[in-house]
């Protein structure tokens, strides 16, 4: 009967999984953002708003896949999602054999799991990669729609100065080398991964650098944000940096998963004299040659659209939407989802309209930092 017959088992604590997860490997089938360090932490911060909700199936070769979701609340239904929020780039279920499953016997996982006592309406499932590993995505076999944007990912070569050399042309690679002279007229310029001890202190100039460019706003959720990464620290989360006399003037988290470097977030020091030699770049360049060099295959800098992006991971990594109905009611709030789905995709694929919302949004996060209007 296929693998959507074996036995099923949903685990309300994460712990509780443990076995099934470590027996699937997230570093080889999954992403970073489904591992133990990503996940755990996550819930230890933001879990007040989720009730964790892993289906696990087994067969008798033992664990066949593992779904690390969580129960969310929209209105009176109960919402299984990816955990992981915004936070996450890359939602992923884990599948010991990916080609092994079929659209039905996936749809049959989520509708059994979903007539377990409290188990969800609807599941919302965002962001699947339609590809991983060079493997199709079993999820994306349902019904799905494509995601608001896409992410982007480079394949690493074994020389970092060859893949550069292949991305940026003679005259950008000109332009970034007289930036890099610029910054070191103005000082001792440096590059390093940060050690354990300097974590914390890297964290506090990248809120520090965000606050600056864009006004976070909202301290209690910038405060959850840096408990949360300060916890990542040494657990997987890397902290790139390029300093200017020991200042750091821009900063790039990333974490290793596999042969895959994902990275997380960054930021740079807006100060006009320093931000007009696009230290960010720069820092980026060195990444990816450190990246080639530890022999990593892939670099991805995750959802959305940024020029940098595009300048240094070219390659567009299609992600889908699923919308699943586990019960009667997910069914009649599906359409009213999917809407708001397509509308967002609207929204986000209109440069202007997508442009003027992004220009109002940092408005209004710098009056609410006390600002003042434009």
């Amino acid at each position: 009967m296929g693998e959507a017959a074996c036995d099923i088992e949903i685990f309300r604590d994460p712990l509780a999984a443990r076995a099934v997860w470590r027996d699937l490997a997230p570093e080889r089938r999954a992403s970073f953002y489904q591992s133990e360090a990503f996940l755990l932490n996550w819930l230890e911060i933001y879990g007040d708003t989720t009730e964790p909700w892993f289906i696990a199936a087994r067969d008798a070769a033992g664990a066949s896949a593992l779904l690390p979701l969580g129960i969310f609340r929209f209105g009176p239904l109960r919402v299984a999602q990816f955990l992981g929020g915004k936070d996450s780039n890359y939602n992923l279920g884990l599948f010991r054999d990916p080609d092994a499953w079929s659209a039905e016997q996936v749809a049959a996982l989520l509708r059994a799991a979903a007539r377990q006592p409290g188990g969800p309406h609807l599941y919302r499932l965002l962001n699947l990669p339609q590809r991983w590993n060079g493997m199709d995505n079993p999820l994306l076999r349902l019904p799905h729609q494509p995601s608001p944007s896409p992410a982007y990912c480079t394949a690493l070569a074994e020389d970092g100065e060859n893949l550069l050399a292949g991305k940026l042309s003679a005259d950008t690679r000109k332009k970034m080398r007289k930036k890099e002279r610029r910054l070191t007229q103005m000082g001792a310029l440096t590059c390093f991964r940060a050690a354990p001890g300097q974590a914390n202190a890297l964290l506090d100039a990248y809120f520090r650098q965000k606050e600056q460019a864009y006004a976070l706003g909202d301290a209690a959720h910038v405060a959850r944000a840096r408990k949360f990464y300060r916890a990542l620290a040494g657990r997987g989360l890397e902290l790139h940096a390029l300093a200017l006399d020991g200042r750091p003037i821009a900063i790039l988290a990333a974490a290793a998963n596999g042969s895959r470097l994902h990275g997380l977030f960054n930021s740079f020091d807006p100060d006009p004299e320093i931000a007009k030699s696009s230290p960010g770049d720069l820092l980026l360049a060195r990444v990816l040659r450190d990246a080639c060099a530890r022999g990593l295959k892939t670099f991805d800098l995750g959802v959305g659209e940024a020029r940098y992006k595009r300048m240094f991971c070219g390659e567009r990594e299609a992600m889908g939407d699923v919308l699943f109905a586990g019960r009667a009611a997910g069914a009649l709030a599906r359409p009213i989802l999917a809407a708001a789905l397509r509308a967002k995709a609207a929204i986000k694929n209109d440069a202007r309209l997508w442009g003027a919302i992004q220009r109002q949004r940092r408005r209004l996060a710098r009056r609410a930092g006390g600002e003042g209007a434009d």
